[in-house]
């Protein structure tokens, strides 16, 4: 029978994986602290927690673990680079996406990224009402799709840095909030924290 990744219950010989979603966490609540007072996530924390999951995957699982970590991380960084490359996404939220990923491996990310996509859009939508911005930002956005369409050129979707930073949202936030209710929507279905088995 062939190898696979899935999500199965926590192996109690396995602790050190309840570790590293435990740390993910304080890195999350920390990049969200920064990001609502500075506008900025450190390296210092997001850094290390991509390099801790890839070590402990790799210590728990081999070179199947490392792949599965790994797999995490480049599916975490690509998801949020169209953002980025566009300014509307700075880099601090990329690598914390990545060190997601790096944790959570490719499916769960998959998964988590749903709870965030909502949390974030819902944290957008209420920014913008708190604003008064939303039919300027709406308007904003079908110009912009609409002269896309007929000039085939996507610098016109490009957000200003200097635009992004005064009326962006914290996006660690809404990626904290997100994998959180994604741990909670796997409690409540009375299953464990995500982990990795070979069957």
């Amino acid at each position: 029978m062939a190898k696979r990744w899935t999500m199965t219950n926590i192996d109690v010989n396995t602790m050190l994986q309840p570790l590293l979603y435990g740390g993910l966490i304080i890195a999350l609540l920390i990049s969200s602290v920064t990001d609502l007072r500075q506008r900025r996530i450190p390296n210092l924390v997001t850094g290390p927690t991509i390099v801790l999951a890839l070590i402990t995957y790799c210590f728990i699982n081999g070179l199947e673990g490392f792949l599965f970590s790994l797999g995490g991380l480049a599916f975490g960084l690509a998801v949020f680079a169209l953002p980025y490359l566009m300014g509307g996404m700075g880099a601090g939220d990329v690598k914390l996406m990545g060190a997601v990923g790096a944790v959570l491996g490719f499916g769960q990310t998959f998964v988590a990224l749903l709870f965030i996509a909502i949390v974030g859009g819902v944290m957008a939508l209420g920014m913008m009402l708190y604003r008064g911005t939303l039919k300027q930002t709406l308007l904003k956005i079908f110009v912009s799709f609409l002269f896309l369409g007929a000039h085939k050129d996507a610098s016109l979707l490009k957000v200003d840095k200097n635009e992004q930073t005064q009326a962006g949202i914290p996006y660690a936030l809404a990626i904290t909030s997100g994998v959180c209710l994604f741990f909670i929507y796997l409690l409540i279905n009375k299953e464990a924290l995500p982990v990795v088995a070979l069957l």
